[in-house]
C-alpha cells in the first residue's frame, strides 16, 4: 500500500489520491504517526481554483439559464 503510493507516473509524479488514503488511515502505531506528520508537513498547496457558476431567469417561474463570465477578463 504504502509502495503503490509512492509510485511515480512517466512524469515522475506521485499519485496524490494514494497519498491521501494513506493520511486518512487510522493507524497507532507511533513510527507511522511520525511518518504521516512528515508528509503533511512537506506537503504545499501549489495552486488553486475558484469557481462561480451564474444563474439568471427572466420571470420567477422561468426555468434558470446559465449565464457565463469568464472573470480573467472582467
Amino acid at each position: 500500500m504504502v509502495t503503490n503510493a509512492f509510485n511515480t507516473d512517466k512524469e515522475g509524479q506521485i499519485n496524490r489520491a494514494e497519498i491521501f488514503k494513506l493520511l486518512s488511515l487510522e493507524i497507532q502505531d507511533t513510527r507511522w504517526q511520525r511518518a504521516m506528520r512528515a508528509i503533511r508537513d512537506a506537503m504545499r498547496v501549489v495552486g488553486k481554483a475558484t469557481y462561480v457558476r451564474c444563474y439568471q431567469r427572466p420571470t420567477p417561474d422561468a426555468k434558470w439559464q446559465h449565464i457565463t463570465i469568464d472573470l480573467a477578463k472582467a
